[in-house]
Order: structure tokens, then sequence, then C-alpha cells
């Protein structure tokens, strides 16, 4: 489906941009107006939408889908222009005054809250296709939390081994992504 979809923007940019938001408005939507909904007008909120299906479109004969789907680069770009526009309106506002009970100073950082779960399965294959034990490196430390220490001392590894494999890995990771990483 990605390819036709993908086919189809670059053939017909109009006739593919309006099938683009037909498959994945809702998800746009959702990823942008759960990052920015204490802080920005529902106008904002439709605009950083619009930018997101404008930059896909833009981008469209540059888009490799053996490095992800659509789905997966809508979310990726929904996501930081989501956090583009939050930073920009924190500057903009100086201290957030939220009306809904959320504060973003008392909160997790946005870069640290929840991905989307589409990046994640697309970021849980690649982590998997670098093999052992590179692999079970990342694992421990991006998703249990271990430290390098920790995870030297059960592998049998030095620890400039394990920093090495991980600064490997994560260039491996953002090749493998096409640069999303």
């Amino acid at each position: 489906m990605d390819e036709n979809l993908l086919q189809l923007l670059r053939d017909q940019p109009e006739k593919g941009l309006e099938m683009l938001m037909d498959s994945y408005l809702g998800l746009v939507y959702t990823i942008v107006r759960n990052k920015l909904y204490s802080i920005c007008s529902t106008e904002d909120i439709e605009e950083c939408i619009s930018s997101v299906f404008f930059e896909i479109y833009e981008s469209r004969n540059n888009i490799d889908l053996s490095k992800g789907s659509l789905k997966a680069f809508l979310a990726v770009i929904a996501k930081r222009r989501a956090i583009d526009l939050y930073r920009n309106k924190e500057i903009f506002l100086g201290k957030v005054v939220s009306f809904d009970g959320y504060d973003p100073e008392n909160s997790l950082p946005i870069n640290q809250c929840e991905v989307d779960r589409e990046t994640k399965s697309v970021l849980l294959q690649s982590i998997n296709a670098l093999g052992e034990p590179d692999r079970e490196i990342f694992i421990r430390k991006y998703y249990l939390g271990e430290s390098t220490k920790t995870i030297a001392k059960s592998l049998g590894f030095k620890e400039n081994t394990v920093d090495k494999k991980v600064s490997r890995g994560l260039a491996k990771l953002k090749n493998m992504l096409g640069g999303i990483l």
C-alpha cells in the first residue's frame, strides 16, 4: 500500500496528498494534539498538521520505504514539528500557564514523553537487525535503563567496549532509519 501511495504522490501529487491525508490524518492529528493541546490554539495545531503533510509532499521524491513505512515517517515528522512548535510557544510565552492541570515544568520533558507505537515498532525492528551482542546491549541500555558498567559486567565486556558498541550501533541505526534517529 505504501509503495502505491508514494507512487501516486509522485505521479499525481494532489490526488496522492488527498489519499495520504485520508489515510493518516487521524494519526498526525493525535500526535500533534497530544503534544500541543496545553499550550497551543486549535489554529496552531491545524497549522502544524498542515506543515507535516506539506513536508511529506515536499520530500516525496526523497522518501525511501526500505528505511521505514510512510506511517512511521509521518509519525516522526509530526512529533518533531509538534516539539518545535511547543518549544517556540514556550519561549514566546515565557512561563507556560495551563488551565487543564497539565504543568510542563513539573512533567517529563517533551522529548521523554511516550513515543508513538509505530515509531517504537520500527525502532525495535531496526535494533533486532543489529544482531547480537549489539541488540542485547541496546535493549539493556535504552529499554531497561541499565548502566554501561552493569551491561559490561553481565556480558563479560570492558566498559569502553560497550560504549564503542553503543556508539557504532547508534550510527548503524541512524543509517538504517534514514537519519531520523
